[in-house]
C-alpha cells in the first residue's frame, strides 16, 4: 500500500536519492535546506509517496501568480522510484496536488516537462492534461 503524505525534513536523504534519478545530482543536505526555505511558506506543497517505510516518490508544486496569464498551481517536480514506475503512484501524487489546489482557490494545475521525458508525455496526458505550448528554457548563472 502506498500513502501518500506532507514531507518532512527527515525525508530528505530518500528525496535526494530519487531526485538523482532524474539526472540532477543532489545531497540529503542539499534538499534539506532546501526544504526548510520553502517548508514555512503557504504556496508550496511537497508531498511524497510512501510504501512500507520507504520513499517512493515525491512531488512539489508552487503557486504562480504572472501577469499575463492566471494563477495556477505548477507541479515543479514529480519524481517515482524507478523500480516502480507503472504502479499508479505518479497519479496518486497528482491527484493529492490537484485535490490540495481545489482546496485552496485553484483552478488551474499547470506542469512542464523536459522534451527527452517522453514517458512524461504520455502520463500527463492520460491524467487530463492538455498539451498547452512548446517553449525553451534559458537558463543564466549569476555568479
Amino acid at each position: 500500500m502506498v500513502v501518500v503524505r506532507s514531507m518532512t525534513a527527515e525525508d530528505s536523504p530518500a528525496v535526494a536519492q530519487l531526485t538523482r534519478q532524474l539526472g540532477y545530482e543532489v545531497t540529503g543536505e542539499e534538499i534539506a535546506y532546501r526544504y526548510e526555505a520553502i517548508s514555512g511558506a503557504p504556496g508550496p506543497v511537497v508531498l511524497v509517496a510512501e510504501s512500507d517505510g520507504r520513499i517512493v516518490g515525491w512531488v512539489q508544486a508552487l503557486d504562480r501568480v504572472l501577469l499575463q496569464w492566471k494563477r495556477v498551481l505548477e507541479i515543479g517536480g514529480l519524481v517515482i522510484d524507478q523500480d516502480r514506475r507503472g504502479e499508479g503512484i505518479g497519479a496518486q501524487l497528482v491527484d493529492a496536488v490537484a485535490e490540495w489546489a481545489r482546496n485552496n482557490n485553484h483552478s488551474t494545475l499547470f506542469v512542464r516537462s523536459n522534451v527527452v521525458r517522453e514517458g512524461a508525455h504520455d502520463f500527463y496526458p492520460a491524467l487530463g492534461f492538455s498539451h498547452w505550448k512548446t517553449s525553451h528554457t534559458y537558463v543564466m548563472e549569476l555568479e
